[in-house]
């Protein structure tokens, strides 16, 4: 038996989060709001290196949580809280 594509997006939104700093991340980019926050903005309120720092959003990415917006030079991350939404026992 495999897992539906419903278990397949759940696992990857649950991997996006397994980790302390993308829980870090998450919360921080949040409190941002919906314009988001600057890579090196980012990198200054972690503490985090630039490889791990995309290393932890790329695994979040790889969850369809964070969206990524290039602005002139810099690159501009925010949450995409849409998948939370195909999982209606997350609300509760």
């Amino acid at each position: 038996m495999k897992p539906t594509p419903k278990q397949e997006d759940l696992a990857a939104l649950f991997n996006a989060l397994a980790h302390p700093r993308r829980q870090m991340l998450f919360q921080i980019m949040q409190n941002a709001g919906r314009e988001g926050l600057a890579f090196h903005q980012l990198m200054q309120r972690t503490g985090l290196t630039p490889t791990t720092l995309a290393f932890h959003l790329k695994k979040m990415q790889e969850g369809r949580i964070v969206k990524r917006k290039i602005k002139g030079v810099e690159t501009w991350l925010s949450l995409n809280l849409a998948p939370f939404a195909r999982f209606p026992l997350l609300d509760a």
